[in-house]
């Protein structure tokens, strides 16, 4: 039955709309036979894959594909067109693609097909995601920052994760930290990472031997503007000290950014790819919040071990006052030194107690010196081996050691622990041990 003349009016119509739609929607839409021969492409196809209008028709759908895809897509192809088979989803499958300059496209594609004249022909809708991806590589990018910030407790241990981090997120082969030396007023190398497919050996460990000053190379713009740097194709830049090298070991886009700590570059992070790429603004402007993360943390890392050593010499000075406090030793006379213990004696007491009753002898030439135990709760092992030891480290000094303030149950203590006193002159009161005292210093006029 053949169509009257208005249906075919009508029919081409439909025709004009749809191409009308093919031709305005942002997405690559590509017809081919069952060859994978293509047969049209809308100017979106053009745009996203770099041909112009007539390049596209006659030639191979796997022109617009890596090469490491192109054999499967032939042999997919054949198979379900033989068996009907699929071997991918035909809807919204991420696929790369082939741009006219050689670099690879992230795609979003979905497949259709349809028959005509007795032949079958296939539709192609592929969506370049590219700004999809580069907005999920920074996130991941500034996500592994701050795990790595977080998980490493500090910033210089957290700086290798953080260079992969970068790396690895957004597809950039080498990276390099530069510390200020404000001494020397210039960047300082520090670390690196390089990815393991990455030959840039040399220029690795030439720029590791090099320092740059305010406004010098890739670091010191950074440094000096305060503010990311990107340049597209530093080995074609012979503005750029390292240009020539970075040539020879196939580097080509850079960029650097600043850490800074109140106001001021404290550091500087660069990174480095095998591609020429231009500006990408917002990895900019996140890299800038990345640096400024870095910078409140180093801050805070440096407040917080400044804090620590305050407080560790707060501790100290407490220690020392305490010592004095807990250890006295007081001159009865000018021959007889006192040193009375109240409290708990650990191990750290005793060490005081130690030091500051030879301490005392040695300036005071005292030839006797009483310890007295009244005011001590409890005596263990430690406390009745340090006065053992303070008895005989006195006696090599010329004074004898006389101990006070034994009562029954400190001296069962004593004896249940087998301790050795026979180096200590002993009594129950500190009265009786001045007496005794004074008894000795007769007996040696």
């Amino acid at each position: 039955m053949s169509l009257t003349e208005q249906e075919l009016d009508e029919l081409r119509a439909a025709e004009a709309r749809s191409r009308t739609v093919v031709e305005t929607v942002a997405d690559a839409v590509v017809t081919v036979d069952a060859s994978g021969t293509i047969l049209s492409a809308n100017r979106a196809a053009e745009r996203i894959f770099g041909y112009a209008a007539d390049e596209l028709p006659g030639r191979p759908l796997t022109m617009l594909m890596p090469d490491y895809l192109r054999r499967l897509h032939e042999e997919g192809m054949r198979r379900y067109v033989e068996t009907g088979v699929k071997h991918i989803s035909w809807g919204g499958v991420e696929l790369p693609g082939l741009h006219k300059s050689g670099r690879e496209i992230p795609l979003e594609i979905s497949f259709g097909e349809f028959a005509l004249g007795g032949r079958r022909y296939f539709t192609g809708i592929a969506r370049d995601i590219s700004a999809r991806k580069r907005t999920q590589a920074r996130l991941a990018a500034q996500y592994a920052v701050t795990r790595a910030l977080a998980e490493a407790g500090e910033f210089k241990a957290a700086v290798p994760r953080i260079l992969r981090a970068v790396c690895e997120a957004l597809g950039w082969e080498l990276g390099l930290l530069w510390a200020l030396d404000r001494e020397a007023g210039a960047l300082r190398f520090v670390e690196s990472w390089r990815a393991a497919a990455t030959a840039a050996t040399l220029f690795e460990r030439l720029s590791s031997r090099r320092e740059f000053g305010r406004g010098e190379g890739l670091p010191g713009r950074a440094w000096e503007r305060g503010e990311p740097v990107w340049v597209e194709d530093i080995a074609a830049d012979g503005a750029f000290p390292r240009a020539a090298l970075a040539g020879q070991e196939g580097l080509h886009a850079a960029f650097a950014f600043p850490v800074q700590m109140q106001g001021e570059t404290v550091a500087v992070l660069e990174f480095f790819s095998r591609e020429p790429r231009p500006p990408d603004e917002p990895l900019l402007e996140m890299m800038s919040h990345v640096g400024s993360q870095i910078g409140q943390v180093i801050e805070r890392q440096r407040a917080e071990a400044e804090r620590a050593r305050l407080r560790e010499e707060v501790i100290r000075v407490q220690d020392e006052l305490l010592a004095q406090l807990s250890t006295p030793l007081i001159p009865l006379n000018p021959r007889v030194m006192l040193m009375p213990l109240v409290g708990d004696v650990d191990e750290k007491r005793a060490r005081w107690m130690l030091e500051a009753l030879l301490r005392g002898l040695e300036r005071a030439r005292a030839p006797v010196a009483i310890i007295d135990i009244t005011g001590v709760s409890n005596v263990d092992a430690r406390v009745a081996d340090t006065l053992v030891a303070a008895a005989r480290a006195a006696r090599l000094l010329g004074t004898e050691v006389i101990l006070t303030g034994i009562r029954s149950g400190v001296a069962r203590t004593l004896v249940r622990l087998g301790t050795d006193l026979s180096g200590l002159r002993t009594r129950k009161t500190l009265q009786e041990g001045i007496d005794l005292a004074l008894e000795y210093l007769s007996s040696r006029q």
